[in-house]
């Protein structure tokens, strides 16, 4: 079993969930447009998989980068793949770019695929991270790429970055992952095979660079597959990773030994690392029976656009038919995580998350996190540079903090900066942070 056995795995069906607890309420609908996404036969994308999607806001478009296969009739798993790209000013509607922009180097360390791309944009440049591994019988790894354009892209020279680590969890090497920028580096959160590459818990990781990782030698797995039976006993993997508010929230792929369940969990964490909480109704999403997805559905992203969480997903009717693998989508209204009191430890890093809802009107919340007491100013500015706002000017308490701006002044882009100043070294400046929110009335 390979990274091509995790195709067997996840996600997306309707699914009617509706929960009190911590997690809020989930209502996925699967768009009535799907499949969004379809290869060609006969080309290079006749099978398209593991869709990676970020918005663009420079361009206003969707874009999206997803793993392909010539493959054969009924069987979409023939190497080596290749990554392709595509474009949509709607994330239903796109454009794919006529070749492949990341290909198998033949007879080395990624010569069977370039698979489940995880790509990131930062000042314009964009970072892409992907699985691959040499033979069916070799260890799978993570390489690095680069590129200025999402389209163009250079493989880092010291590929591959990233493999298998000295416990038995996993030893057969790192299969996907998402990756989170922070200030200073990089958290990233991987599928672990174990060596039979049947088992699969999901590690986490942190870099400077994205480049050279540091395996969290504490914590790891910091999710496990279930007990025996679960729904989730088999694999627990395929990590995608979002922080909002004061809370991050993973949602992987769980498969059960016994009866191959694919299906999607979600769990929680105020770090991120430590007392990752599955939902105690988890699954939350399986696949149709009779459907285009009867056979298998599994997630590739989950991106929060103002108050809906959306998913662009891989899925397949099954080897016994001739279909292609496509992409869907499908969304959630989304309400966030309330943490059980007296469960809050307290944070590691001076933090500044983005303002949910976002685009708002007229109101939005602005979540902060202080590893000890500061003196904090919250201030709004308009695009000339003028305060238009202050929300907080005072000294605080170690934990997390929300502030709540309710506007009234026109539409358009601002911008908030947090500035907290250590009150133990009285630093002049402190830790300060700028993020942009778009008003729409």
């Amino acid at each position: 079993m390979k990274s091509n056995s995790v195709k067997v795995l996840l996600l997306v069906a309707v699914a009617l969930f509706c929960n009190s607890d911590a997690f809020g309420q989930y209502w996925w609908t699967k768009d009535v447009r799907n499949p969004i996404l379809s290869g060609v036969v006969g080309t290079w994308n006749k099978h398209v998989m593991s869709p990676c999607v970020l918005f663009n806001s420079d361009s206003a478009r969707y874009e999206m980068w997803f793993s392909s296969s010539p493959g054969e009739q009924g069987f979409p798993w023939l190497h080596p793949w290749s990554v392709g790209f595509a474009t949509s000013k709607d994330g239903i509607n796109w454009s794919i770019y006529p070749s492949p922009v990341l290909s198998a180097d033949l007879g080395k360390w990624d010569n069977a695929t370039v698979d489940m791309p995880e790509v990131i944009r930062e000042n314009g440049k964009y970072k892409m991270w992907y699985s691959s591994f040499k033979d069916s019988l070799s260890p799978n790894y993570l390489g690095y790429a680069t590129s200025p354009d999402g389209i163009h892209w250079t493989k880092y020279a010291g590929n591959p970055i990233f493999g298998p680590g000295s416990a038995a969890w996993e030893a057969g090497g790192a299969y996907s992952c998402s990756v989170m920028p922070i200030q200073g580096g990089y958290k990233m959160w991987y599928g672990g095979y174990d060596a039979t590459f049947n088992k699969v818990n999901v590690g986490y990781a942190t870099s400077t660079d994205g480049i050279n990782w540091k395996r969290d030698t504490v914590n790891n797995p910091v999710l496990t597959v279930g007990v025996a039976t679960q729904w989730d006993d088999k694999i627990a993997g395929s990590p995608n990773v979002l922080r909002i508010g004061n809370a991050y929230y993973m949602w992987y792929v769980g498969v059960d030994a016994s009866r191959r369940y694919d299906a999607i969990g979600v769990a929680t964490s105020l770090d991120g690392v430590t007392k990752w909480t599955k939902l105690a109704t988890n699954p939350i999403l399986i696949v149709s029976p009779g459907r285009w997805d009867a056979a298998y559905a599994e997630v590739g992203t989950v991106l929060l656009r103002g108050d809906t969480l959306h998913v662009w997903y891989e899925a397949f009717k099954g080897p016994e038919t001739a279909d292609q693998v496509k992409i869907g989508h499908a969304t959630s209204p989304f309400i966030a995580s309330k943490i059980a009191e007296g469960d809050q430890d307290l944070p590691s890093t001076f933090f500044l998350a983005q303002n949910y809802p976002n685009p708002f009107n007229p109101s939005t919340t602005i979540t902060y996190e202080l590893p000890r007491t500061a003196s904090v100013s919250l201030r709004i500015f308009n695009t000339l540079g003028q305060e238009v706002a202050l929300l907080v000017n005072e000294q605080k308490s170690p934990g997390y903090h929300q502030a709540t701006w309710n506007a009234i002044v026109p539409s358009g882009v601002y911008f908030y900066r947090l500035q907290a100043v250590d009150a133990s070294t009285g630093s002049a400046q402190g830790f300060v942070e700028t993020k942009k929110m778009i008003l729409l009335r």
